[in-house]
This record gives structure tokens, C-alpha cells and sequence, in this order.
């Protein structure tokens, strides 16, 4: 019986003294990162931006500039991303802190598909699902079909997705077109609609195009055929809402 009084108290003793011991380290750890958060020696001097497209390097090293010669390990990145996320064209960013004295910014965009024309005139990127991103320079440098929209300025908020229903059919149409014809997508300079109708405009020929709900892709490639082997005249309009048919209509 006292034996093992004896050997649970050894036990015990072990017990305390790594206890002890990792109280030390940890002590030692926390000490040693507080020494290197203050070392001058890490100091931030340099900001790199990687994988930015339509967003300019220098408007991510602007929101980062105000941490420069501050310790790279006391820099509050989550703050920092927090800022970044703030413009809408980025989807996502990797911020990585690398010895000595670099800060990694990775961005990853948001892609402009469709532009929406307002009452107004104005010109608003907005991107696949719908969202309203910045026209970061002061040209169009994104090739991109035109949505004409009933749509005012004041509605179209940068980051905001656009939920009305025609501007989600139209997205879907061009999608569907980019997909499957990327080719003739490029051709496309603009949708708008006429009584819930959808028009789209051929820019290479000058067609304007009623695109057909069912066997969309076959249509429009019945269309391109009968197109290059054809002579339709400028300033039609082509149905392709009637099957296995490609209707040329007078223009107006």
C-alpha cells in the first residue's frame, strides 16, 4: 500500500514538471516574438502586387503604403484584406508576409462580361453573377457586349448585384453563347430588349438577332452558316425563334 502512495507521487512530480516546463517555453516563445515585432530589422520597405488585371498595382500599394517601416510581423493583415475586399472588382487575396521586408498582395479579380448602359448614357462593367464593379480607368479597356438598361445611375452601386430579371436572362443568354460559340460572342456588341424580346446585335455583319429559347447553340449555328454562304442584307433582323429556321425580317 505505501508503495504505491509513493509511485503516484513520482507520477505526480512529472507531471508538475512538465507543466512547469511548458509554461517556460511558452513564456520564452511569446517573449521572443514580442523582441522580433519590435526588431527594426523587419521593417516593411517593399509591396508587391501579383495577378492584378483591371485593377492598378498602384491602388492596392495605396491602401498597404500607410504600414510601410512598420515591423512585417506587427502589420494587421486581416485589416488590410479587410480593406482590399472593399473594391469590388476583387474577388479574393492572399496577403503574405515574406523576410525581410516584403509584403505579398495576390489578387484575384472579378472579370467584367457585360456592360450596362443607364438612362443616363454611362457605361457600368458588371460581371457574371451580376455585380456592379468599378470602371477603374478613365477609358473602356474591357471588350465587352453592351446591356441597354432602364436603368439610372443612382441604381447601379458599385458591389451590388442587379437582380432584375432581364438583366439575369441576358446574362444567361451570353454565357451560354460564350461557352459554347466564345467566337461568335465576340462578335455580339449589344443586347436590349423591345416588348420582353431580346435583340442582340451582330457587330461583323450588322444583323440584329432574336435569339431562340430552345436549341440556342444549333440556331445561331444555322444562322453563321446561312450568314457566310448567304447574302442577308445589313439593318435585318433575323428569328431564330422558329426550329430548324432562320427568318430574315425588313429592318426598320
Amino acid at each position: 500500500m505505501e508503495k504505491r502512495e509513493r509511485k503516484r507521487r513520482g507520477n505526480s512530480r512529472y507531471v508538475l514538471f512538465f507543466i512547469i516546463a511548458l509554461l517556460i517555453l511558452s513564456a520564452l516563445a511569446a517573449g521572443s516574438y514580442s523582441a522580433l515585432m519590435k526588431a527594426p530589422w523587419f521593417n516593411l520597405k517593399t509591396i508587391t502586387v501579383k495577378n492584378n488585371v483591371s485593377i492598378p498595382a498602384s491602388m492596392i500599394s495605396s491602401l498597404a503604403s500607410k504600414y510601410l517601416e512598420m515591423n512585417l510581423l506587427a502589420v494587421p493583415v486581416s485589416d488590410l484584406k479587410r480593406q482590399i475586399l472593399s473594391i469590388s472588382r476583387v474577388k479574393s487575396v492572399k496577403i503574405t508576409r515574406k523576410l525581410m521586408h516584403t509584403l505579398v498582395i495576390d489578387i484575384c479579380e472579378r472579370q467584367g462580361f457585360v456592360y450596362v448602359k443607364s438612362l443616363e448614357g454611362d457605361l457600368y462593367p458588371i460581371d457574371q453573377e451580376g455585380r456592379v464593379l468599378e470602371k477603374l480607368t478613365a477609358y473602356y479597356n474591357e471588350d465587352l457586349p453592351i446591356l441597354n438598361t432602364y436603368l439610372g445611375n443612382n441604381q447601379l452601386i458599385r458591389g451590388k448585384k442587379l437582380d432584375k430579371p432581364y438583366v439575369k436572362r441576358v446574362l444567361a443568354l451570353h454565357q451560354s453563347i460564350t461557352a459554347n460559340l466564345p467566337d461568335f460572342a465576340a462578335q455580339v456588341s449589344e443586347y436590349y430588349l423591345v416588348d420582353d424580346t431580346i435583340y442582340m446585335v451582330d457587330a461583323k455583319y450588322g444583323t440584329r438577332l432574336i435569339p431562340s429559347e430552345d436549341e440556342l447553340i444549333k440556331q445561331l449555328t444555322r444562322y453563321q452558316f446561312v450568314q457566310d454562304n448567304g447574302n442577308i442584307d445589313k439593318n435585318t433582323v433575323i428569328d431564330l425563334r422558329f426550329k430548324n429556321q432562320v427568318v430574315v425580317k425588313a429592318g426598320k
